[in-house]
Formats: structure tokens, C-alpha cells, sequence
């Protein structure tokens, strides 16, 4: 007899260390208040949005989320959308949050490098023909579903003159902002490293003081995919593309191209305002993307030699 009520004991005591355990753990687990966007989408499973919230520190553990949602009734009353959540909430509190329903508004994703034509805020509201290539700074965008074209491109364009403002700060260049926007989409092609986009603004800035065509690839691609609607852009070029009749082609013009090519993120915008000072007249990239720099028509040949070969 004494036997069986020390086993219900702690059978009682498990259950209480137990219940006592659930109610701590939804707690919040920081005390952080600030807000942070969370998305559900559509389609997402109980289990699979308590363990975004876990990875995210928005609850401490997704078990006693689970539990919790099916013990309010509300585990299939959970809606996508994208919600507002601080670290600092109770899961009681979270639950009633996401389920009432979220915001619809939306990501609008600008990659460095990218021309307009590759990206839309909506299908109804195009940026081409705006003149704005170069001008949309790349970064993500949480857009409010009410806002109007003029209203994106507001948030776009304070977020370019905040990066702007840091990527000119002490320029060495002698270049118009205008001409700098141009190389520096030039450099957002043309190479992946800030040391190295330096170096060939230097070396654009060396061809145009000798007036000698820049010949840069990335120019002729986008001469070439300016004259339709390629399924896919910036395609590596042909000998026919060389002879691309365009202002754009770098190859038969002389000087920088009448406007950017794409839109340049941080590193490319510094390194157009602060170009490496160098002999080095030419560059290219070996198979693994490595860049080879040189001085004079030999040294070049002899790299191409080397690396292309």
C-alpha cells in the first residue's frame, strides 16, 4: 500500500514539475519589445510555423505553442499574411495576434546589378521608361498595400540618398555624380569584391583620360538586351553582339555609356567615388571569376594567354 502511493506521489509531482514546466515556457523569451515582421504563408503547417517562431526567438519553445493553439481552439484559425511580433510576448498573447489575421503588405526585392525590366512592384506598375535605372537602390522593401507608385518609389528613393550620401563621403573622383552613377553600375557587372571594383574604376578612369573605348562586356549586354525581351538578361556576348549598333556598346563608342546599366548597390557606388590610383590600362576575369590586371596590350595578351587558355 505504502508502494503504491509513493508511485502516485510522484506520479503527481511529475505532472506538476510537467504543467509547471508549459506555463513557464510561454513566457516570453526575451524582454525585447521592438516589433519584427513575421511571415506565414499560405499553406504553412502548425508545426512548421512553431518552429519559425522558435528559430526566431519569438517563443521559447514550439511544443508548448502547438499545445496551446489546439488547447484555445485556434490551431487552425491561423492566417497568412505578414505580422508585426515582439520577443517579448506570452504565447497566449501571440497566438491571438497571428490569428486575427495580417497585414497584406509585401516584399519588393531590388538584387544589386539587376536592370528595371528584371523586377516590378506590381504587374500593374512598371518603372520602365522612368528614367530611373541606376536611381533604385538595391535592398528589400516592406511595401503597405495602400501605398501608390509615388509612395515606393519615396521609400526607394530616401533609402538610395541615405546610401548615397555614405558612398560619397570623402570622393576622390573628379566625376559628375551623374558619370559616377554610370561607372558604378559598370563596376556592379564587372566585378564582386569592393577592392577590386576600385581597382577598375581606376582603370575606367585611366581609358577615358586616353580616350580609349572602354570595351566592357556588360555594356554590349545590355545593348543587346535592350533591343527586345530576352527570357534571360546579361547572357555572356557573342562577336556578332560586338557589332551591336547601340550608344550603349562600349566596343564602338567612345567614353561611358549615355546612362547606367543596372542599379549599383553600396560597394559599387563607394568604389565609383573612390577609384584606385594605378597604371593598369586592362583587366579580365579567368574561368573562376578571378581577376587579372595589367599595364600594357603585352602583359594583357599574356594573361589571356595564361589564364583563358
Amino acid at each position: 500500500m505504502k508502494f503504491k502511493i509513493g508511485l502516485i506521489a510522484i506520479f503527481l509531482v511529475f505532472i506538476f514539475a510537467l504543467v509547471l514546466y508549459f506555463f513557464l515556457s510561454l513566457s516570453p523569451p526575451l524582454t525585447d519589445s521592438s516589433k519584427k515582421v513575421f511571415v506565414i504563408n499560405e499553406g504553412d503547417s502548425l508545426s512548421t510555423i512553431a518552429l519559425r517562431l522558435e528559430k526566431n526567438n519569438f517563443i521559447k519553445n514550439r511544443y508548448s505553442f502547438i499545445i496551446y493553439s489546439y488547447l484555445l481552439g485556434l490551431n487552425e484559425k491561423i492566417q497568412a499574411g505578414n505580422f508585426f511580433l515582439t520577443s517579448s510576448q506570452r504565447i497566449p498573447d501571440l497566438i491571438k495576434n497571428i490569428s486575427r489575421g495580417g497585414s497584406t503588405d509585401y516584399w519588393l526585392k531590388i538584387i544589386p546589378g539587376t536592370r528595371i525590366e528584371q523586377f516590378s512592384p506590381s504587374d500593374e506598375f512598371t518603372l520602365i521608361g522612368r528614367g530611373l535605372e541606376g536611381k533604385l537602390f538595391p535592398d528589400s522593401y516592406l511595401i503597405p498595400q495602400d501605398y501608390t507608385p509615388e509612395n515606393i518609389l519615396s521609400v526607394i528613393d530616401k533609402n538610395y540618398q541615405q546610401k548615397l550620401s555614405e558612398a560619397r563621403l570623402d570622393a576622390t573622383t573628379k566625376y559628375s555624380h551623374e558619370e559616377v552613377l554610370v561607372i558604378a553600375s559598370l563596376l556592379e557587372r564587372e566585378a564582386k569584391t569592393i577592392n577590386d571594383k576600385k581597382i577598375i574604376a581606376g582603370i575606367i578612369i585611366n581609358r577615358l583620360n586616353i580616350k580609349m573605348p572602354l570595351q566592357i562586356d556588360a555594356t554590349v549586354q545590355y545593348a543587346r538586351d535592350s533591343l527586345g525581351s530576352p527570357s534571360e538578361f546579361w547572357k555572356p556576348i557573342t562577336k556578332a553582339d560586338l557589332n551591336i549598333v547601340s550608344p550603349y556598346n562600349t566596343y564602338k563608342n567612345q567614353g561611358l555609356p549615355p546612362a547606367p546599366i543596372c542599379n549599383p548597390g553600396l560597394d559599387s557606388l563607394t568604389a565609383a567615388y573612390h577609384p584606385s590610383q594605378t597604371d593598369y590600362l586592362y583587366y579580365l576575369h579567368d574561368n573562376s571569376g578571378q581577376i587579372y590586371y595589367a599595364s600594357t596590350l603585352v602583359d594583357h595578351n599574356a594573361n589571356v594567354s595564361k589564364y583563358l587558355r
